[in-house]
């Protein structure tokens, strides 16, 4: 989905701003770095668990992470000294999520190493 579309996504969720971080490729797609996301993973507090909790049929995956719909997971986390803020949302810190993709070793991860790492040089 490109931004427009996960920008319609997000909003889909009716949370504050404050009760979640966007991670991995959505925060990407936010930040002009990638075109599209195939889905949205967000990190959220425990209230913004609950409120989604409310609204949703979370289900619980083995890794901890909770299904919200097809396009939505999500993970119970504050994020809080890991996140800054794009236009009116939280999106993972980006140099965290470079040290992420550098202990992953899932292709696609591999992958957006240099192209994150060229944003990283480019914003100095």
């Amino acid at each position: 989905m490109n931004k427009k579309q996960l920008l319609k996504l997000i909003e889909s969720l009716n949370l504050q701003s404050s009760e979640f971080t966007i991670l991995s490729s959505g925060a990407l797609v936010l930040r002009d770095i990638l075109e599209c996301a195939g889905d949205l993973d967000i990190a959220v507090t425990d209230k913004g668990l609950k409120e989604l909790n409310d609204r949703f049929i979370l289900k619980q995956k083995e890794n901890g992470w909770y299904i919200v719909t097809d396009k939505i997971e999500c993970v119970a986390s504050d994020m809080k000294n890991k996140r800054e803020k794009i236009g009116k949302y939280y999106v993972q810190d980006i140099n965290d999520y470079l040290e992420y993709l550098n202990k992953s070793t899932r292709e696609k991860d591999v992958l957006r190493i240099p192209i994150v790492e060229k944003y990283i040089e480019m914003r100095k």
